[in-house]
């Protein structure tokens, strides 16, 4: 899919020490990365996991679409239904910029739209608070494999609504609409709770990954309209010699 690239933003601001030999600490700000999901078309590439041959879903759609009224513009959609308490469906796109080989330490903030109404536990689709949110980063492209009969990521996203090392939990996608019969998309923001650890490849790029995680056989959906991704350098030391 080909979309505009999102605005990437980079400021580092170094300050050496003079006439010092040995390592040299710097300091730096944030690399802050904003990205806009109401282009006519998107570069990020989608997939799904967490299921067995017999349960697989026919319906997975990773597209960017028009958002429903009363709403303008975009957004990247991602639907599919869960025939087996547990389906993940994901967007991923790899970012460059990093420094080589280094820790970061990321916080995220997600905007998307919701139809899923709140408190509908076992009426209609599935209750909002069933499917969770999840953002994450890694140095290797994140993919569907095989393992032991089933379809799972190479990397450690966590279960359902549990984190796991390469992607945390931001929370679920119920709405503030309570009726469970007439369900109304809303604009809502998640953001990090915690920090998330990882490192970029040896060529300074980074994967970042969006998903929702689903525990209610049902089908879901939501239109992802914008995200930023603010990653400090974590214990950044190099060395100068005079």
């Amino acid at each position: 899919m080909n979309t505009r690239n999102p605005l990437l933003s980079i400021a580092l601001v170094a300050f050496l020490l003079p006439g010092c030999n040995g390592p040299v600490k710097e300091e730096t700000t944030p690399l802050k990365i904003d990205m806009d999901f109401s282009g006519t078309s998107t570069d990020w590439a989608g997939g799904y996991a967490d299921y067995a041959p017999d349960t697989q879903p026919d319906d997975v759609i990773v597209e960017t679409r028009r958002l429903p009224e009363p709403f303008a513009g975009n957004g990247l959609y991602t639907s599919g239904t869960n025939r087996s308490d547990d389906l993940f469906i994901y967007i991923k796109k790899k970012f460059p910029g990093f420094l080589p080989n280094h820790d970061y330490l990321l916080n995220f903030s997600v905007t998307f739209l919701t139809d899923a109404p709140a408190g509908c536990v076992g009426v209609g689709g599935p209750p909002g608070e069933s499917v969770t949110l999840k953002a994450g980063a890694t140095p290797i492209e994140p993919l569907t494999i095989l393992v032991d009969g089933e379809y799972r990521m190479n990397i450690d996203k966590g279960e359902q609504v549990n984190s796991g090392k390469d992607a945390i939990a931001l929370g679920d996608i119920a709405g503030t609409n309570t009726d469970c019969d007439r369900p109304v998309f809303e604009s809502k923001t998640l953001a990090s709770s915690t920090l998330l650890k990882a490192t970029s490849d040896a060529g300074g790029s980074m994967w970042l990954m969006f998903g929702i995680d689903s525990g209610f056989e049902a089908a879901s959906e939501i239109y992802y309209q914008s995200a930023t991704v603010a990653a400090s350098p974590a214990n950044l030391v190099i060395n100068h010699d005079d």
